[in-house]
């Protein structure tokens, strides 16, 4: 199991360094734990979405119209197991993981499956999808940050 485990995070990690995105890191862990994934902001609207979500949905906006997420999660920073039904008559069970950005929860990232259950090695490989992900956001919000701060030099520049 570890290996497995060393293996995957190994993969993620490195769709983090070759650019791959949020997309892509939810796509290669989906792919490597058959599941659907899906990351969340802090109050629960989709940001990303792996493309097997199309599994348990139609399509990621069926996810947000349904509102099928109505259990609250109990522990915030803690790993949780939940059972959901949705409107379509779909049961299934995510294991949600929160995303810490600057000691902040900036959101959840949660791997789905049908009522398979979870193992030791889906809660192990969440928490790291977890850190990863923040990696990538962090990534994204200085770049974005360093653009704004470098088109307000050149604008002052020219006044």
């Amino acid at each position: 199991m570890f290996k497995k485990a060393l293996m995957i995070i190994e993969k993620l990690t490195n769709s983090l360094l070759n650019g791959c995105g949020l997309k892509g890191i939810l796509n290669t862990l989906a792919v490597e734990m058959n599941c659907a994934l899906l990351l969340e902001n802090s109050h629960r609207q989709l940001i990303e979405a792996s493309d097997s979500l199309r599994k348990i949905y139609l399509n990621s906006a069926d996810y947000v119209r349904e509102k099928v997420e109505t259990v609250d999660i109990k522990e915030k920073c803690n790993t949780n197991r939940i059972k959901v039904s949705s409107a379509k008559g779909y049961t299934f069970e995510k294991l949600i993981s929160p995303v810490f950005v600057r000691n902040n929860i900036f959101g959840y990232v949660s791997l789905i499956r049908e009522s398979e259950g979870f193992s030791e090695l889906d809660y192990i490989v969440i928490k790291k999808a977890a850190s990863i992900c923040a990696m990538q956001i962090i990534n994204e919000t200085s770049a974005f940050e360093n653009e704004q701060r470098i088109k307000k030099r050149i604008a002052e520049r020219r006044f």
